[in-house]
């Protein structure tokens, strides 16, 4: 699978790999790099002399249009967002074998470059005593696509310097607090490889704000909501529809009802909405950690209250023959421009 995955970079692609000579042929060592697509993957794999063993998504399905290829090349399933001790125990078997795990710290794709790097990445580091090989991509964001359009988009890969095994070196600091400072290091040598015209692209917004407005009326006429149904955690309710691919994953790989998420006007049914917030309540049941994991701790459990607010809200509009409207709102400054911007509900992309 790696030949032909050199083989296809090389046909369809033009690849550019600086410090090719620090990939290593084996291991105990890890391989960290940025995650915006499913191309790091393959070129980790497929330019490394040894072996890479990844770690693999264990807590939802794979994306159907590249699950085959993740399935086939085997992957060390890992429950994000939930402690999933047999996934992590088992990257460190494969490093006190001397192999070569690939793992990329940001922990997803829904806000490349972003994100604080996860502690799993750390905690490895620190239990298996290994290195860990910081690797920054480009060109990586939209270019499979351009690749199968033969438009032969150019890939790099910046292989950076080793960093030695993580340690507790801060000794008036908890476990926990040294992982998080370990692995937000590992984040900053990551990022400080990737390419300027691509950091330029993914590093758009700060100082953001999220806002929810919603409004119920009768034949046009405001209707005041009691304060019993009140959405309290609005915020983080606008935060998840201002991320699209976390809508994916919801729609696309977990196949939820979610669609008319995407543009929450009053054109949509009030019966469609509860039936898309009601599955992602039931699909939480299962998978508890999915918001705390992507969010962090706080404001995933905001996501979660908000959605039962909004169930009760919608059952009450409902049953009162009233419509409702919601209206999230991002407000933010671009961090090229420094200019201000406010995007309202339907203004922001998603491939749903």
């Amino acid at each position: 699978m790696t030949f032909i995955a050199r083989l296809l970079l090389g046909l369809l692609t033009q690849v550019e790999i600086n410090g090719k000579e620090k990939l290593p042929h084996k291991g105990p060592i890890i391989l960290a790099g940025n995650h915006v697509a499913v191309l790091e993957s393959v070129m980790m794999a497929a330019y490394t002399p040894g072996i890479v063993e990844f770690f693999g998504t264990g807590d939802i399905p794979f994306d159907p249009n590249y699950a085959f290829i993740a399935k086939s090349y085997g992957l060390i399933p890992i429950n994000r967002g939930n402690l999933d001790r047999k996934g992590l125990n088992a990257a460190v078997d494969i490093l006190e074998q001397n192999g070569i795990l690939g793992i990329f710290p940001e922990g997803g794709t829904w806000d490349p470059t972003q994100m604080e790097a996860q502690t799993g990445v750390a905690w490895i580091s620190y239990k298996a005593n290994a290195p860990i090989l910081p690797i920054g991509f480009g060109g990586v964001d939209g270019g499979l696509k351009n690749a199968l359009n033969l438009k032969r988009p150019k890939l790099t890969m910046n292989v950076g310097t080793l960093i030695p095994p993580v340690t507790l070196k801060d000794t008036t600091l908890s476990m926990k607090a040294n992982l998080e400072s370990a692995a937000n290091n590992v984040m900053t040598e990551i990022n400080a490889l990737i390419p300027q015209e691509d950091l330029h692209i993914y590093q758009r917004h700060v100082d953001e704000e999220y806002d929810l407005d919603i409004q119920v009326c009768s034949n046009d006429t405001p209707i005041l909501i009691p304060n019993t149904l009140e959405i309290h955690h609005g915020p983080a309710y606008a935060h998840l529809l201002f991320t699209p691919r976390l809508l994916d994953v919801l729609y696309r790989n977990l196949k939820l009802p979610i669609k008319p998420l995407k543009r929450t006007y009053h054109k949509n049914s009030i019966s469609s909405l509860l039936e898309a917030w009601t599955s992602i309540l039931n699909y939480l049941q299962t998978n508890p950690g999915f918001f705390t994991y992507r969010f962090g701790m706080d404001e995933g459990i905001a996501v979660k209250e908000s959605l039962l607010a909004l169930c009760r809200l919608g059952e009450w509009a409902l049953e009162s023959g009233y419509v409702l409207t919601i209206d999230p709102i991002r407000r933010f400054r671009n961090a090229n421009t420094g200019a201000q911007v406010v995007e309202r509900s339907g203004c922001f992309p998603s491939s749903i």
